[in-house]
């Protein structure tokens, strides 16, 4: 019996699963069953998920909740942070710790967060204080925030969704990263519909899971069982999406740059008509490199060649 896995498919929905055959795809697999039912994968390319994910990649996230002592500050108002999934934080002064207080927060040109919703990427720093001393600072690269109304619970994972559909549940859909640490597996999808979030948040959260990013998700597992086996599923009790996106982080142009219009005078991503008189200056375009410049946008790459060119004609 063979069991058909499909790709390229974009999730929908508060919980993720696959009850029927896909209507298109961009591949279809046929994958025999193992001896203990579960369809034995056989990839005909790379899934850039089926790897451990690196410490790098997940480590340095930090939950944040107010200092409400009343004392002169530095010393007291600042935070309190943690790094998730961990017993204890590292902190300024080398010392691990259940949580750490730093004075504030530096966001860095990042978004702030509300602190109780907040989840947030960065470092513990040190700055001076006249007649205090140094005190450690957060400084964040990323933020992230929460998107539903509940405490969250249980361990923290970023969550991708892999574009891998099955006829036969369960199906390993997505991929799981635990933050601070180096552990990582395929489960057969997460369910976001406990999390009190609204359903535009949802929907926001299914479409990110297909980017590089993910989103980030607090909850546990659920076992889940069908005629392909046996798997896991992510049940959130929270789930925070990136704020403040920054250039990188945009999906970039996959159209190819192509030299276009009468004398093949432009640089585009798409055919350009233009009229057909003749300029000297055109025959610098000829063997000039036509690609996507830093803007994003096609152009001629400015060589010494072609500048030397531009300039005789």
């Amino acid at each position: 019996m063979n069991f058909i896995l499909i790709r390229g498919a974009a999730l929908v929905g508060a919980i993720v699963a696959f009850t029927g055959v896909a209507q298109k795809a961009t591949r279809i697999e046929s994958q025999p069953t193992s001896s203990r039912g579960a369809p034995a994968v056989a990839e005909t390319t790379a899934d850039p998920t089926s790897a451990a994910d690196s410490r790098s990649s997940t480590s340095a996230f930090y939950t944040v909740r107010r200092d409400l002592r009343r004392c002169a500050s530095p010393m007291c108002g600042g935070f309190f942070v943690k790094q998730v999934n961990v017993a204890s934080t590292r902190c300024l002064n080398g010392k691990q710790a259940p949580e750490c207080y730093v004075a504030r927060i530096d966001w860095n040109g990042q978004t702030e967060v509300e602190d109780a919703k907040a989840l947030l990427r960065g470092t513990i720093t040190s700055q001076p204080y006249q007649r205090f001393g140094n005190f450690g600072v957060l400084r964040v690269t990323e933020s992230w925030q929460a998107a539903g109304a509940n405490q969250a619970s249980g361990d923290f994972f970023r969550v991708r969704d892999r574009g891998v559909r099955c006829v036969a549940a369960p199906c390993p859909t997505h991929h799981e990263a635990k933050l601070n640490t180096t552990v990582s597996q395929n489960i057969a999808g997460v369910d976001l519909s406990s999390a009190n979030a609204d359903e535009s948040a949802i929907g926001e959260a299914s479409s990110a899971m297909t980017g590089q990013a993910g989103v980030l998700v607090a909850g546990s597992h659920t076992p889940v069982t069908g005629p392909a086996g046996k798997s896991q599923s992510l049940k959130a009790t929270q789930f925070y999406l990136r704020v403040g996106k920054t250039e990188a982080d945009k999906p970039k142009p996959t159209k190819p740059c192509i030299k276009t219009g009468c004398s093949k005078q432009i640089c585009s991503d798409h055919t350009v008509m233009t009229t057909c008189e003749w300029r000297e200056e055109y025959a610098c375009y000829q063997k000039a490199t036509c690609e996507r410049q830093a803007d994003g946008n096609c152009g001629f790459t400015k060589t010494p060649e072609l500048t030397a060119c531009l300039t005789r004609h």
